[in-house]
């Protein structure tokens, strides 16, 4: 009983969530395909993208609910009781940030052959800088194992809620991990996440450039 309560809970609780997130931060999607209009993609892929503030996780939960995105989450705020009903019922994977954890691996690798996608914020923690800090390859090992596809994104400036400018997001098409030397040897998946990284940085660019 106790169950279904909580999941009957987190229901609610996330189509408030997304009312919230439409109205305070009016998201504004676009695509690096001009004819693309969702984020909807044939196959499960792993959405990787700049991490600028802990708003993140809500902005991103609801634009890529379409591709039934999961999203990585803290264990140690997955683990709090005052959260736990809600993100354990709303498609949340929890990874530790302080120690060696290959669950979230695991759990990756389950949703994304179940047919839902992966989000996950490579730098590990949220930035201020004009780039992204370097990207941890966290991401580019699941893909070699799951073998799906990487998304790059990019999310713009600081949230106003309600008014001022409306949060950005630009969104790029699935790429496969470059063939050469694929693996999971320390070179590679290095390799890998600075190419993604920098995939990122010229989406950032790019809206920055279209907000002008």
């Amino acid at each position: 009983m106790l169950d279904f309560l909580q999941k009957t809970a987190a229901k609610i609780g996330r189509g408030l969530m997304t009312a919230f997130v439409v109205l305070a931060f009016r998201p504004k999607v676009s695509y690096k395909d001009k004819a693309r209009h969702s984020c909807r993609f044939d196959k499960p892929v792993i959405f990787v993208g700049n991490h600028t503030s802990h708003m993140d996780g809500l902005l991103t939960s609801v634009v890529f609910a379409k591709a039934k995105g999961c999203i990585l989450v803290a264990k140690d705020w997955y683990e709090k009781p005052a959260l736990n009903w809600f993100l354990k019922n709303n498609r949340c994977i929890p990874m530790d940030r302080y120690g060696l954890d290959t669950g979230w691996l695991k759990a990756s690798r389950k949703a994304l052959k179940s047919g839902q996608s992966v989000i996950i914020y490579p730098e590990g923690r949220t930035g201020k800088g004009s780039e992204p800090r370097e990207f941890k390859s966290g991401f580019v090992m699941l893909a070699v194992m799951s073998g799906a596809q990487v998304v790059p994104y990019a999310v713009d400036g600081e949230y106003k809620m309600f008014f001022g400018r409306r949060q950005r997001i630009l969104i790029g098409e699935p790429e496969e991990l470059s063939a050469e030397g694929k693996g999971l040897r320390p070179q590679y998946l290095e390799s890998e996440s600075e190419r993604f990284r920098q995939a990122v940085i010229n989406l950032m660019t790019e809206i920055k450039g279209d907000s002008q």
